[in-house]
């Protein structure tokens, strides 16, 4: 089904054409009417002047003659008018044909872009989202499944592949569990957060002083949530660092690497 803008849009293509027929249509009737006073004057212009081929100035005109004369002069003069009116109309009616026939084309011109831009922006967004896929290998945060009566988790781990049919990545922790194995699970984007090297990270911007952020805890391989108490620009307890709280330590504070500082992930809407 049409949507309401494609309708919209036509009803006012339609409009336009139909408003464009009308004024040719007034055009054509009033130069129709103005042939016809050009003839009408050239009949009055050929009696005034038989009239004065017979007439004879010096011996003076003929009061019936002088008569006839006044009212083809004044027949000559209100079809004069009548003509100027006219052309003055038709090229009003003219100029707005003319500015409809540049609006359509220019509609059709601005519309032919807007197609093209958009065709552009899918083209963008589907390269996006293909270079948004993180590679195998890469060191990523990831969230645990849940587990019931259980916080939430996030641990250190390496993106092993990306299953595009189911939109999930398959990961695996890097640390071993009691059986001497290397746990993997299937998770959605949103959680997997990609680890920056440590050139990426010193190219970020600094995270801001009191900005709540998952950050790897000291000699482990889990991520917990954490305030910034101090930048790594400013940190001068262990310069290039971030001086970090985390919640339920004691209020103590502990020192982390700029690319194991992370945002937070925006909760899902």
């Amino acid at each position: 089904m049409m949507d309401r803008k494609s309708r919209t849009s036509r009803l006012a293509t339609l409009d336009e054409t139909n408003e464009e027929v009308n004024l040719w249509k007034q055009i054509c009737n009033a130069l129709s009417k103005l042939e016809n006073i050009q003839k009408d004057t050239g009949i009055i212009v050929s009696n005034i002047n038989e009239i004065h081929k017979r007439v004879n100035p010096e011996e003076g005109i003929p009061a019936s003659i002088n008569q006839k004369l006044t009212e083809y002069y004044r027949g000559g003069i209100d079809l004069s008018n009548n003509e100027a009116r006219i052309i003055h109309d038709i090229i009003e009616k003219v100029s707005v044909l003319i500015a409809l026939r540049d609006a359509s084309e220019y509609n059709h011109v601005i519309d032919q872009k807007r197609k093209k831009r958009k065709l552009d922006q899918d083209e963008m967004m589907m390269k996006k989202a293909k270079t948004n896929i993180l590679a195998p290998g890469t060191s990523v945060a990831a969230k645990q499944p849940q587990q019931k009566d259980k916080d939430e988790v996030w641990i250190l781990a390496i993106v092993i592949s990306y299953h595009a049919d189911k939109n999930k990545y398959q990961i695996e922790d890097v640390d071993q569990d009691e059986f001497g194995q290397k746990q993997r699970y299937m998770l959605q984007p949103r959680n997997v957060i990609a680890i920056p090297n440590i050139n990426e990270a010193r190219e970020h911007p600094e995270l801001s002083v009191g900005q709540d952020v998952l950050a790897l805890y000291p000699s482990t391989t889990c991520f917990y949530k954490a305030r910034i108490v101090e930048p790594p620009s400013k940190n001068k307890d262990a310069p290039g660092n971030y001086k970090v709280q985390f919640e339920d330590d004691n209020n103590e504070f502990q020192y982390v690497m700029p690319g194991h500082v992370l945002e937070l992930p925006r909760p899902k809407q």
